[in-house]
């Protein structure tokens, strides 16, 4: 499965204007059909631009048209249910481990679920963000194209 950062979804949907939205764009259409999906975390801070933009209305509708697609994957974190004392202390253990790679909380947070969930690859335009912290690929959606295409 591919896992797509929340650059790479503001760009399809909002930045028309960004140099990089066709080749986004081009990307999420060829990739349609492929395993792929978005962490919680991801669309929690898509759903945050928005709402910071003015648009909370249109937020809260691409929280759902991303809960209920079939052409893409909403991805959790993999905690085993328990009391919230066990939960907090398996969250922050998990979560530092991977801070400690040299990751920002938003970031590890991404990157953890990906993980978790056998990504791979995580296609974003913020690669330096992730690049040697991760055996997940690291990819810009231009590049992940090539890699797929002849």
């Amino acid at each position: 499965m591919i896992v797509l950062d929340t650059d790479v979804l503001a760009l399809h949907h909002f930045f028309a204007t960004d140099p990089r939205h066709a080749s986004t764009s081009a990307f999420m259409e060829r990739t349609r059909t492929t395993g792929r999906g978005t962490t919680l975390y991801n669309l929690l801070e898509f759903a945050g631009i928005l709402s910071s933009a003015g648009k909370p209305d249109v937020a809260r509708k691409m929280i759902q048209v991303y809960a209920t697609a079939t052409d893409m994957t909403l991805l959790y974190p993999l905690l085993p249910a328990s009391s919230p004392e066990l939960f907090f202390a398996d969250y922050t253990a998990e979560l530092m481990d991977t801070m400690e790679r040299g990751l920002r909380y938003g970031d590890a947070k991404i990157l953890w679920v990906a993980e978790a969930n056998d990504a791979s690859a995580l296609v974003t335009w913020n690669t330096r963000h992730y690049q040697g912290k991760t055996p997940v690929e690291i990819v810009t959606p231009e590049d992940y194209l090539k890699s797929v295409e002849p």
